[in-house]
């Protein structure tokens, strides 16, 4: 009931599609995907005392600290009661090793806050933490449909890519999107702290003084942030991390070539193309 685009459980259907897959497996799978993606959003709101997600209160804004994180912790639990169920080693393998990059992925995040943040240690935070999950839904999918290894493969590459692209998308939203539509105030990330793809870009270019007080402010006031946001507007950031997000794109369409020629494949290529450019 919380909204959402449901992306993640609908690549692993899409993946899964293009083969054999069975049907309870399947729909253990995906409900697995999107709890454990919820569950790390709930603790996002935590550690970020988020007061709003998707445009209503957030758990932790309306029961607490700690509701909220026994909430969290019990659908971490469900992913995996949902995938023993299925019985899949190779599965529990594959969501395992996300969980773990998403857990690294957000303390390296952390440490890096405020910092001096070079473009491979943003890619290698991405590709562990928001790519990872597109990786393992679309290998997930794969996996259950009876896909071979190479075609397994290609789906891991077109998955990552396209969550590399997704964040980055999202970074931009950041700066120039609607309040309304992303559920979220514009400048969130930079008043947390988060060097984000056009903000590496814009230390690089513009008035790095202001954007550093912004991110090393720990509250920064409206005018400053206001004033951070501007600064990087100012610079082509915005467009170099477009430009960047396409590349992405164009690298997950080519790996898909190895796919069955079918709808699914088609429409994972209409998930790609409207990534870059998306309103919310």
């Amino acid at each position: 009931m919380s909204g959402g685009k449901r992306l993640r459980p609908l690549l692993l259907v899409l993946a899964a599609r293009m083969g054999d897959p069975g049907r309870d497996d399947l729909l253990r799978a995906a409900t697995a995907i999107e709890v454990l993606h919820t569950a790390t959003l709930i603790h996002d709101d935590i550690v970020d005392g988020a007061e709003t997600r998707r445009g209503v209160p957030t758990a932790v804004e309306r029961y607490g600290r700690e509701i909220a994180a026994a909430a969290g912790d019990y659908l971490f639990a469900e992913t995996f009661s949902e995938l023993a169920g299925v019985g899949d080693a190779r599965l529990i393998r594959a969501f395992a090793e996300a969980s773990v990059g998403l857990a690294v992925g957000e303390l390296e995040q952390y440490r890096a806050n405020g910092a001096n943040v070079e473009v491979e240690a943003y890619l290698e935070h991405i590709r562990k933490k928001t790519a990872g999950l597109f990786r393992v839904a679309c290998v997930a999918g794969g996996t259950l449909g009876g896909l071979s290894l190479a075609q397994i493969d290609a789906l891991a590459t077109y998955g990552q890519a396209l969550g590399v692209a997704f964040q980055m998308s999202d970074d931009i939203m950041d700066l120039v999107g609607k309040p309304g539509l992303m559920g979220k105030g514009i400048g969130t990330d930079l008043a947390e702290g988060t060097v984000t793809l056009p903000v590496i870009f814009a230390l690089r270019e513009g008035d790095a003084g202001t954007i550093r007080r912004v991110l090393t402010d720990p509250s920064p006031a409206p005018e400053l942030l206001e004033a951070g946001i501007e600064a990087v507007l100012a610079t082509d950031a915005v467009a170099r991390t477009e430009e960047w997000a396409r590349g992405e794109i164009e690298g997950a369409l080519r790996d898909l070539d190895l796919l069955p020629d079918c709808p699914e494949r088609d429409f994972l290529e209409s998930v790609a193309a409207e990534v870059v450019g998306r309103d919310a």
